[in-house]
């Protein structure tokens, strides 16, 4: 039988196309087969017509919210119950990010439609005697793995972890695009505003960006450049374990087995050689950074970017290339207004 593989895909800001986004349409090409079909459901705040045209799916119902209503779950779940009615209820599974906004809209809709849903998906498999899915994902605090299937239902809803979710770009011809009109009805929640967290504040768990040291910093005078590169990519500093018994860093923000495991999109490590205990830590991080005088450190196995050499030389250079990119990023932004 068909199913209908439904992504209701993550946006940045409601009109930006991410690496979460690509990586939610990955997992939706893990689970289609030849005979079954595509569909994208865009919630924007202004995307336009020939970006949605090139979406990799063969359909896609799109809405257009304004930039308050879209921060708000409420008038995505408006969106999401019309486009429901619309579809013919044929096997579909619907495949959805983990991020707060899509959580609650995922399990809201699953509840709504009386269907099961699985949340917080680390790895999706397809079980070929019953192609059944096999959903993996983490508990007890990230220290064990439960499998979890699907019984038969008409619908199926998941959540996937952001940590997974990253891809490339990638372009297709669908065959039908239609705009979804609706009247909304007033939410009770509005949204009021939003900040941007101190990396002072922020929890090495939350942050997207994170900051490891090891035994090989030391010195005062050397933290002043950790300190510039954390304000610049609003990084918490956590450490090693060794960090950790020589008091660079306080004893909650350690990473390892022995302490915390970090899910950041990036993670420099600075004068740590990446310990086992260490790598089992940062096991759920997009990309990393080393830097180290060691070449043969065992972090430099694990890193997407090594550099070999003095992290009081090289992180100078490393906050003022950042600083003149992000100028660069503001002044793009600038002139696109409007």
């Amino acid at each position: 039988m068909e199913t209908n593989i439904i992504c209701y895909l993550p946006l940045k800001n409601g009109a930006t196309f991410t690496e979460e986004t690509w990586g939610l349409i990955e997992q939706a090409n893990i689970i289609a087969t030849e005979n079954d079909r595509k569909i994208a459901v865009v919630v924007h705040s202004g995307l336009s017509t020939d970006d949605l045209r090139q979406l990799p799916f063969d359909e896609i119902y799109h809405a257009h919210l304004e930039i308050e209503h879209w921060k708000v779950t409420d008038y995505h779940f408006q969106v999401f119950r019309k486009l429901l009615a619309s579809f013919n209820h044929q096997k579909e599974i619907y495949l959805f990010s983990s991020h707060p906004l899509y959580q609650d809209l995922a399990v809201r809709a699953a509840m709504q439609s009386n269907m099961p849903i699985i949340t917080n998906v680390m790895e999706i498999m397809i079980e070929h005697k019953s192609s059944s899915l096999l959903a993996k994902r983490e508990i007890y605090n990230e220290k064990a793995h439960e499998f979890t299937a699907f019984s038969e239902a008409r619908q199926q809803f998941l959540t996937f972890e952001r940590s997974i979710l990253y891809g490339k770009q990638q372009s297709g011809k669908p065959s039908f695009v239609q705009e979804i009109e609706i009247d909304l009805v007033n939410s009770p929640i509005r949204f009021l505003s939003e900040s941007q967290v101190d990396w002072k504040e922020l929890k090495i768990t939350e942050a997207k960006a994170v900051i490891g040291i090891g035994r090989g910093v030391h010195g005062r005078e050397a933290f002043d450049s950790i300190l510039q590169l954390a304000e610049v990519l609003n990084a918490p500093i956590g450490g090693s374990k060794v960090a950790d018994e020589l008091g660079l860093i306080p004893r909650e923000k350690r990473i390892g087995a022995s302490g915390t495991t970090i899910e950041a999109d990036i993670y420099v490590a600075i004068g740590i050689s990446g310990s086992s205990q260490h790598l089992e830590g940062i096991k759920g991080v997009k990309h990393v950074i080393a830097i180290n005088n060691d070449p043969s450190a065992a972090i430099f196995q694990r890193c997407d970017i090594g550099i070999i050499g003095d992290y009081q030389e090289v992180l100078p250079e490393l906050v003022q290339s950042l600083q003149v990119e992000r100028q660069s990023e503001e002044n793009v932004e600038y002139l696109h207004i409007g």
